[in-house]
């Protein structure tokens, strides 16, 4: 049997699946009270269609319907511009058709789109690499002021810096370059 209650492709799967079930908050609860491996499955179903990051069953997005829309309406646009920059005058005018733009447009308004998008596209790179990216011998290419660096801590102690050093870190800090360089390099940094 076909559930037709609702406006959703969802809509369409047979209701055997009961996918138009809202489970409740104290269903929950119930739930997680008589936890077997079964229903741990049931508790993480029914928390993924009640997020709101997952698409709900029961109240249906809209996007599917804009998303088919969006395409037909693209594809009819497609044929209406292929069918006139392919099709010779003299069929469209025994149809009667005698007002269209020139077919100098078909070519011109997809190579501008075209070379603006790769304009763009280069503008925006060196916009990024020549404005944005400070120079190298800026602090900030080093640290961040949002670093935490270690030895500017109230409670610092030499043995802090050394558990950092020579093993790999659980947190994340921001280590001072002259150490690091130390441990890297030697000590003639």
């Amino acid at each position: 049997m076909i559930s037709l209650s609702t406006s959703s492709i969802t809509s369409l799967i047979p209701s055997l699946y009961n996918l138009s079930t809202n489970h409740s908050t104290s269903s929950l609860m119930n739930a997680t009270a008589n936890s077997t491996s079964e229903n741990l499955a049931f508790i993480s179903d029914a928390l993924a269609r009640e997020s709101d990051v997952t698409v709900s069953t029961n109240i249906t997005s809209q996007a599917e319907y804009k998303g088919f829309a969006a395409y037909v309406i693209s594809f009819i646009f497609l044929f209406i511009w292929l069918s006139w920059s392919m099709i010779p005058d003299s069929i469209l005018n025994n149809v009667g058709i005698y007002y269209y733009p020139s077919r100098w447009w078909a070519l011109v308004i997809p190579a501008y789109v075209l070379v603006s998008m790769m304009y763009t596209y280069v503008a925006l790179a060196l916009y990024n690499i020549e404005v944005k990216t400070p120079p190298l011998d800026d602090p900030r290419t080093i640290a961040d002021p949002d670093g935490v660096v270690i030895t500017e801590l109230p409670h610092y102690q030499k043995k802090d810096l050394d558990r950092y050093l020579f093993s790999s870190t659980s947190g994340i800090w921001d280590l001072p370059l002259s150490e690091v360089n130390k441990v890297l390099y030697g000590e003639e940094y």
